[in-house]
């Protein structure tokens, strides 16, 4: 598994999702917010997703990746720290009722998110981090008699 090819269709699978979900859809980015450009300047910042890399490991049999999801909304009252919270439990169930995305990555159980001491307000940020993982990719060998052969 590749940390790049996991955060896309991580992105992809929650724009898909969350587009049928009748509440204000976030814009989803990976790894880090877009520069702001003449293009995007006046495009709304609030409500988002960021995915994030934080590590892996790997052996013979699979490879695991963790993900950061860091999710973000804006509110003009006290309760503002719901929505963000909200979005964060509608993802989190979005994955765990989907289990594997993209065929290929297994997202692991221990959902475990934080709240965010600190927060900007009007804007509210948490975080959770999720681990997943997938097969390993095996080495083909090419041998003399012209078959392909898979070796570990």
């Amino acid at each position: 598994m590749t940390p790049v090819m996991l955060m896309m269709a991580i992105k992809d699978f929650l724009i898909k999702e969350l587009a049928d979900d009748a509440a204000t859809i976030p814009a989803v980015h990976l790894g880090a917010l877009p520069s702001k450009t003449a293009e995007n300047r006046n495009d709304p910042v609030f409500p988002l997703i960021i995915v994030r890399p934080m590590d892996g490991d790997g052996d013979n049999d699979e490879s695991r990746v963790q993900v950061k999801l860091l999710f973000g909304t804006q509110s003009d009252d006290d309760s503002g720290f719901v929505d963000v919270l909200n979005l964060m439990e509608r993802v989190r169930i979005l994955l765990m009722r989907q289990r594997v995305i993209d065929k290929k990555f297994r997202i692991e159980s221990n959902w475990k998110w934080q709240f965010l001491e600190d927060q900007p307000e009007p804007q509210w940020i948490c975080q959770a981090v999720t681990r997943w993982t997938s097969a390993t990719i095996h080495r083909i060998s090419w041998w003399y008699s012209g078959v392909f052969k898979t070796t570990t």
